[in-house]
């Protein structure tokens, strides 16, 4: 079973509609909607992951810049999600290994561990996963509480589960929104 997995980095919005028609871009919206591709002609509004048939030609992809996309495939199907801090907390991880029975899985390069305020992003986090994948940075007597992204992945994803090493904060070569409140986006994009 082979499948392509490919990573576009820091692409402007005008270039976003450049894919042919079999590729699908869901419209992101930081839920934990999954559609299923059968046709094509699926509405993906307010969807943040999108799986298929093997036996389909189509592309999938999400658009990220900070957020981590996580590709699965197994025997029978493939699928893509958009992960970032809400993902986690409204179970999307969870939901799309439901779809899947030992899948293989890649993650895109991500914002690997960020700061947070003690707000409500905070308590939700904390309300899932408990305080477990928080750290304290003593920085000049201003206490910072670092979210640990990619290790609360970690706990979520099988344990032969690759991720990519690149950072999209310290890498300028990748799109971040946090590092420079940037348009571009990175896009990956898995095919049969």
């Amino acid at each position: 079973m082979s499948h392509q997995i490919k990573l576009f980095k820091n692409i402007s919005p005008d270039k976003h509609s450049s894919f042919d028609d079999s590729t699908f871009f869901p419209i992101q919206t930081h839920s934990n909607n999954i559609i299923e591709i059968i046709t094509g002609e699926e509405n993906i509004d307010n969807s943040d992951g999108l799986i298929t048939s093997k036996d389909n030609t189509f592309s999938l992809g999400v658009k990220t810049a900070d957020c981590a996309a996580i590709c699965f495939y197994d025997e029978s199907s493939y699928g893509i999600i958009h992960a970032g801090w809400r993902g986690l907390v409204n179970g999307i991880v969870e939901k799309m290994l439901e779809k899947f029975t030992s899948p293989e899985v890649l993650v895109s390069p991500l914002l690997i561990e960020f700061e947070i305020q003690k707000d409500d992003c905070y308590e939700q986090i904390v309300n899932k996963f408990g305080e477990k994948y928080f750290s304290i940075i003593e920085q000049d007597d201003n206490p910072k509480i670092v979210f640990q992204f990619s290790k609360c992945l970690q706990s979520l994803l099988p344990a032969n589960t690759v991720f990519d090493s690149q950072d999209t904060f310290s890498d300028p070569s990748l799109a971040s929104w946090r590092r420079d409140n940037t348009h571009g986006r990175n896009l990956t994009i898995i095919s049969n």
